[in-house]
């Protein structure tokens, strides 16, 4: 059986290793985008480094669009510190000096609310996750509820873009080329289909248990399968329909409210306008009183559940 599954998933990958060069070829990027969901995405890093850069619209070198200048910047070195930042937690695919780019424009583009002073807009990005699981599983929302489970527990999940959750590179890099070929919200949509699909282990942990439980995503946890789940999430609540639904409304220039506009449009060709963005960066949210004991909170938590694995080192 095994050898079977093995010559089969040979085959699945030389397949998807011809679609994906074959969309190269012919520069077709919404080709591209729609191989990132199927099994296997970008197969593998050598691939990976000839298609993040298309995608991340990086291809041609690191640019400003011409449409403004540097001193329009919010705050120049804050911006570089940000980027750092993200590119820590960046696989390096594409090596260094092409990773700063494309991980300027990730931070920029897609992890965005990420860079404020205010927590509001990933907090708010939190709360529609959990009414998106309360939508496709009540019975789970209510048990979460009684045991006091904020959904929190997903903040790393969503700022790290899983890179501190999953311990395997393969598991992690399989959803960058997910997230890069996907709208902003797409990490909120993998947290909400892991926490769906452990419902049945979930509800039969004990009340005191349930916290620790759910901040630990399993390592053995199928990565296409959890890919699938979240696509199928997507589809049938748009991120649009879900601030309706729910009450819960994201500021006009979220990452999450912008990215069609500035980013989801653009073509093989164009170059994304960093300069409208880093405008956002200095309309920054203000900063309720609440936000530094809970974060605080949350990091008193995470370093205390860290320090429990011998393996793992808090950044």
């Amino acid at each position: 059986m095994g050898v079977k599954m093995s010559v089969a998933r040979s085959m699945r990958r030389a397949q998807q290793t011809q679609d994906i060069l074959e969309a190269m070829a012919k520069n077709d990027f919404d080709e591209l985008k729609r191989l990132a969901r199927r099994p296997e995405g970008f197969v593998d890093d050598k691939l990976r480094k000839y298609v993040w850069p298309v995608l991340l619209h990086t291809q041609h070198g690191n640019y400003l669009a011409e449409r403004g200048s540097e001193k329009d910047l919010a705050d120049p070195i804050q911006i570089s510190k940000d980027v750092e930042r993200s590119l820590y937690y960046y696989p390096q695919v594409l090596g260094k000096k092409a990773a700063i780019p494309a991980a300027e424009n990730v931070a920029l583009f897609f992890i965005r609310d990420a860079m404020l002073d205010s927590f509001d807009p990933i907090s708010k990005q939190l709360r529609l996750m959990s009414s998106l699981i309360e939508y496709e599983d009540p019975e789970l929302t209510l048990f979460l509820e009684k045991a006091n489970i904020m959904p929190y527990y997903a903040l790393s999940w969503v700022l790290t873009w899983f890179s501190h959750d999953f311990e395997a590179y393969e598991k992690v890099i399989r959803l960058f080329d997910l997230f890069i070929s996907s709208q902003a919200i797409m990490p909120v949509y993998i947290a909400s289909a892991i926490t769906l699909l452990r419902r049945n282990e979930i509800l039969k942990a004990e009340k005191d248990l349930v916290h620790s439980l759910i901040t630990q995503i399993p390592q053995d946890m199928d990565i296409e399968r959890l890919i699938e789940k979240a696509v199928l999430l997507e589809e049938k609540y748009s991120i649009l329909q879900l601030q309706k639904q729910s009450g819960i409304w994201l500021h006009d220039e979220s990452v999450i409210n912008t990215w069609e506009k500035d980013w989801g449009i653009l073509k093989w060709e164009q170059v994304p306008d960093q300069l409208q963005v880093n405008r956002y960066l200095s309309h920054q949210v203000e900063k309720e009183e609440w936000e530094d004991e809970m974060l605080l909170e949350w990091t008193r938590r995470r370093r205390g559940s860290i320090e429990e694995d011998d393996d793992f080192m808090f950044r």
